[in-house]
């Protein structure tokens, strides 16, 4: 993992220091939580289990990852120190008509997605059994998330200052 550690930032206001430190504790949860979830799906006597943990274990480690970048975005804003991945800053500019079309292109992809997932959620209750129906539900799920993260990306562009 790429944890960061819980040093005193030097440099940073007492606000950026709350933060940071609220990031690395809630990391350092998120490694026992990953690990516990490891031996779960290790030890799990049933497949369906077994995969189904894996989803989430999946889901943590991205988690993990994640408050990892945005603590050491924190660290490298406070006292211009880089150490691993990081957040980007939010770089867009309005009127970047080309980012804007490619955003609108995959929004429409993931649009089609969701309507195509959504007839074989109905499709799957017909003919899967429960956990089929799970699966397909979460996919729907992340779906949902990709169009909210492509409607971000758009509205930066439309609000961000022209370069």
């Amino acid at each position: 993992m790429n944890a960061v550690s819980d040093d005193h930032l030097v440099g940073a206001t007492v606000r950026q220091q709350e933060f940071f430190d609220v990031l690395v504790a809630h990391e350092r949860n998120e490694e026992e939580v990953i690990s516990a979830y490891e031996g779960f799906a290790e030890e799990a006597p049933s497949d369906a289990v077994r995969y189904l943990v894996r989803l989430i274990l999946d889901d943590e480690k991205r988690h993990h990852r994640v408050l990892s970048e945005l603590a050491n975005t924190i660290r490298a804003d406070a006292t211009f120190e880089e150490r691993g991945a990081r957040i980007p800053y939010l770089d867009v500019h309005r009127r970047d008509d080309s980012l804007i079309k490619e955003t609108e292109r995959f929004l429409a992809l993931e649009r089609k997605d969701r309507a195509e997932l959504k007839h074989l959620a109905r499709k799957v209750r017909s003919v899967g059994g429960a956990l089929d129906a799970f699966v397909v539900d979460l996919l729907q799920s992340d779906t949902e998330r990709h169009i909210r993260i492509l409607r971000f990306i758009k509205n930066a562009v439309r609000s961000s200052p022209v370069r």
